[in-house]
């Protein structure tokens, strides 16, 4: 493969998000560099990038280490993320485009497809279930608001990961987004911001209850 800058930045963060690459594990920046065939300088781009993401922390003659889960960290991103979650649900309703709601439509589409399979799938459905989130950011139409929800979604995926998620609890993740899908398509703004939140709510539920199960 061709590997470009942000390619690696996207593959690296997926490792990360799906704990392929360990919380607390040592980042080498010379094997990455010999893995991708990039130069020093765009690496460093890449890490500085997944740093800010909070996906990573660096320090000065200590080296690189993917970020350590912490549950107080999680606990300060949803309280965030759930107000813009529901800004989310406000904007996209009245700016959502035709292209975008099928964009949402097929996200949807191909969830169905892995659950009409059989099997677990919670890799794929994640997925699915992701992108779901970020094509909706991109419809509220504000860059800003979907940057900082771009870096809160990927910190609070690596949770996700964390645990064992059922076929039962990513159905009742995609029920809610059909819920939003069908708001923004009636332009309801009140409607896609309650489910929204209360998608939010539902995440940090079931983090707490396999928690302290």
């Amino acid at each position: 493969m061709n590997w470009t800058k942000s390619k690696i930045y996207e593959n690296l963060r997926y490792r990360i998000i799906t704990l392929d690459l360990r919380p607390e594990q040592v980042i080498n920046e010379k094997k990455l560099i010999d893995f991708y065939g990039i130069g020093r300088t765009p690496m460093r781009e890449v890490l500085i990038d997944l740093q800010r993401d909070g996906l990573i922390q660096r320090y000065p003659r200590s080296g690189t280490f993917v970020t350590p889960l912490d549950f107080s960290q999680l606990r300060h991103v949803t309280e965030v993320r759930r107000s813009l979650e529901g800004l989310v649900g406000e904007l996209a309703a009245e700016r959502v485009t035709d292209p975008q709601l099928q964009m949402l439509r097929d996200a949807l589409a191909r969830a169905d497809t892995l659950e009409a399979e059989g099997g677990e799938h919670v890799e794929e459905l994640m997925q699915c279930e992701s992108e779901f989130h970020l094509i909706s950011y991109d419809a509220t139409n504000n860059p800003k608001l979907a940057e900082i929800l771009h870096e809160l979604q990927g910190v609070c995926a690596r949770f996700w990961f964390s645990i064992q998620y059922s076929r039962d609890v990513m159905h009742d993740q995609f029920s809610d987004q059909r819920q939003v899908l069908d708001a923004f398509e009636r332009r309801d703004k009140r409607t896609a911001k309650r489910v929204l939140e209360r998608h939010i709510d539902k995440f940090v539920a079931s983090i707490r209850s396999n928690i302290f199960k």
